[in-house]
């Protein structure tokens, strides 16, 4: 039997044995790990199921993390910065880690037009690489996607929170919705066009997840 608390990679996993038919992995909003496991469960086979969920582990203290930070808080860029709210203020600063400006209505509207700015300086950088024309770059409020394309208008919609993630994941999701102006699919030819120009696009892609 596997001890109370295992040791895994970069994770303490707290492991009971129950009265079940099936294995059970659980992280709290705490990120603390509970494997519950069926009584005489094979040690390998429970360290093969904890495996297999690593990258579910891991996605989901990342989620954690990001629900944890403070309403006081917010990232770009990939670096968290303070914000104040003062009507004092006559326009948004960024000074050293903190962010100053009148309300939150005007921030947001500050950010949306950060991103277009960030996010335009590697789309000037790739479309001559990709040789079609970008006829509109709009920024949005998207839920669940950091980007998409429609191939036949020309058109680019990015997500406003891909402002929050680091610059070379945001280089790696204008250069993927890019590309589908040439592949308009996820195919071998599409990932293969990425690769020529980002060799290292697998470890952004994975970095994105998280």
């Amino acid at each position: 039997m596997l001890p109370n608390i295992l040791k895994f990679e970069d994770y303490e996993i707290n492991i009971k044995y129950k009265k079940m038919k099936y294995a059970r992995l659980k992280v709290d909003k705490e990120s603390n790990i509970y494997l519950s496991l069926p009584l005489r469960f094979p040690d390998y086979q429970a360290l093969n199921f904890i495996k297999k969920n690593e990258t579910w582990i891991q996605k989901t203290i990342t989620k954690n993390k990001n629900r944890a930070l403070p309403k006081d808080k917010t990232y770009l860029k990939g670096v968290i910065y303070t914000l104040k709210f003062d009507e004092n203020f006559k326009r948004v600063e960024v000074a050293n880690d903190t962010i100053l400006a009148p309300n939150l209505e005007i921030f947001m509207k500050f950010k949306k037009e950060f991103a277009k700015k960030e996010f335009m300086k590697f789309i000037e950088i790739y479309k001559p690489l990709v040789k079609k024309d970008v006829n509109r770059v709009v920024v949005r409020d998207m839920k669940t996607r950091w980007g998409s394309c429609n191939s036949k208008k020309g058109y680019i919609n990015l997500a406003l929170k891909l402002i929050e993630k680091s610059p070379d994941i945001i280089e790696y999701v204008v250069l993927h919705e890019l590309t589908h102006l040439i592949y308009p699919h996820h195919q071998k030819s599409f990932y293969d066009f990425i690769k020529k120009i980002m060799p290292d696009y697998k470890d952004r892609e994975k970095k994105l997840k998280y």
